[in-house]
């Protein structure tokens, strides 16, 4: 469902995003035209493709998840970032406002990463707004802030009711339902980490019961004995970053495992594999989608959303 007001804002200053979740809101909220520049990862709506990009991993994002996982820690643990800015493009788009995140050193550009960009542009007055939300009340409440900023509080205001009409329609669903299964969201395959942050409290809104995380806190490793030991009724994957089609290639390591099929969501082909790079991973306006992609999992005599093959698979084992 696509979402966009128009621009009745007063700001008319040049923004760079390097958050693909912001760039969606600030076109969401009708100020596309204001929009200069964005990250590497930015990839919807798709008439902001053409946009120049301003940043760009250092390691090797074609790699192994496996050897993906080395390579950050390697590069965190030596106090080095994982993502290069292109300081001369940044520079020549002069921008008023850029858009980054202080919440994860992984996930995305942080404002660490500007310091060589903000030491060359000393007497231009740049603002730098971190958009680092944990939960999802927090993703709704930056959003407000996003608009108030950008001089725009009536259609921040528009979107924001939308989400929670939305959101609404879910939380009066769960009130009737008696089953609520257990769901076990995976965020990366190997190491195993969990989803965190606004994870659990997506599925509950679906109508699952999370088997990890809580709502508000960071993901984390857990071994595949914890899965066994929890053994769901919902196994959904994935991985930070990837589409359906790369978490594909990456599962063996994850289900070539002699306890896998005796899981319970094995057994039942209730396993899934999802878009986390363009739904799950990022706080932006697919966050609502997100929710509908797995009440439609669990519940599908209740939702039917069509998003099967676009947003998600099934396993089939």
């Amino acid at each position: 469902m696509k979402t966009e007001y128009s621009n009745k804002s007063n700001f008319s200053g040049k923004i760079v995003s390097l958050l693909a979740s912001t760039t969606e809101i600030i076109c969401a909220l009708g100020l596309k035209e204001n929009l200069v520049g964005i990250s590497h990862e930015c990839d919807n709506p798709e008439f902001i493709l053409n946009l120049p990009r301003c940043s760009s991993p250092k390691i090797d994002i074609n790699q192994k998840s496996k050897d993906i996982d080395i390579a950050v820690e390697n590069n965190v643990m030596d106090g080095l970032s994982i993502y290069k800015i292109d300081n001369e493009v940044l520079k020549s788009l002069k921008p008023d406002l850029i858009f980054t995140q202080d919440m994860c050193k992984v996930c995305a550009i942080n404002p660490s990463d500007l310091t060589e960009f903000l030491k060359e542009i000393t007497n231009q007055n740049v603002k730098i707004v971190s958009y680092s939300p944990n939960s999802l009340n927090e993703i709704i409440n930056e959003i407000k802030q996003i608009g108030e900023i950008l001089e725009c509080k009536d259609a921040s205001l528009a979107l924001i009711t939308d989400l929670k009409i939305r959101i609404k329609t879910f939380r009066e669903e769960n009130l009737k339902r008696k089953f609520n299964p257990k769901v076990a969201f995976i965020e990366w395959i190997d190491p195993i980490y969990f989803g965190g942050n606004w994870m659990p409290e997506l599925i509950e809104l679906a109508g699952g019961t999370p088997v990890f995380g809580q709502s508000g806190f960071h993901s984390s490793i857990i071994s595949f004995e914890e899965i066994i030991n929890s053994d769901p009724d919902c196994i959904l994957i994935a991985p930070c970053g990837f589409d359906i089609e790369r978490t594909l290639k990456e599962l063996d390591p994850f289900v070539s495992r002699p306890e896998w099929k005796f899981l319970k969501a094995v057994r039942k082909n209730m396993v899934f594999v999802l878009d986390g790079n363009r739904y799950f991973n990022r706080p932006g306006m697919s966050i609502i989608n997100s929710i509908e992609m797995i009440a439609e999992i669990i519940h599908p005599e209740k939702f039917i959303y069509e998003y099967e093959n676009v947003g998600w698979v099934r396993l089939i084992n």
